[in-house]
């Protein structure tokens, strides 16, 4: 059994493997061992990575970065007023108050909330695992960035729930 983590970046994600005495970090299928932490949502796909980061022209507003600066903050709060205008997609109040992303995916508008990006992201990178592994991924170890408040604590545990 090999042990796999994954580094849950702003901007770029990595997985690494402890396996015959080393650590190695898995290449994408773009041979790449950087994932970008960008998700793009089309008329019939979802893209994740780097495919998604190359959408980000041709796709601007349905096309999420940079998203991790929203988790577990209110819509009301002022730093989320002061980076709207700064956004290439659109954020919403979400029914309890937070933060979400509007995206328009499958012919339909539709607002996630970051914790379900931050899954989505997720699961690329446990596929990105398994398929270098060639076996599922049981359990694995997440570094985040340190969470000051509860809140966010609680925002990564609902994230890694999905």
């Amino acid at each position: 059994m090999s042990v796999v983590g994954i580094d849950l970046g702003f901007q770029s994600c990595y997985v690494a493997v402890a396996r015959a005495g080393g650590i190695e970090t898995i290449a994408n299928e773009y041979s790449d061992r950087c994932t970008p932490a960008c998700i793009s949502f089309g008329p019939k796909n979802r893209s994740i990575g780097a495919a998604a980061k190359s959408q980000i022209i041709s796709n601007a507003k349905n096309t999420i970065q940079g998203f991790k600066r929203f988790h577990g903050r209110a819509f009301s709060d002022p730093f989320v007023e002061a980076e709207k205008s700064n956004l290439a997609y659109d954020i919403v109040q979400l029914p309890t108050g937070l933060t979400g992303i509007k995206v328009k995916y499958m012919e339909e508008e539709r607002n996630f909330t970051t914790e379900q990006v931050t899954a989505m992201l997720l699961s690329k990178l446990k596929e990105t695992a398994e398929s270098v592994l060639k076996k599922p991924v049981v359990d694995c170890v997440v570094s985040v960035s340190l969470s000051p408040t509860s809140l966010l604590r609680t925002w990564h545990e609902e994230a890694f729930a999905f």
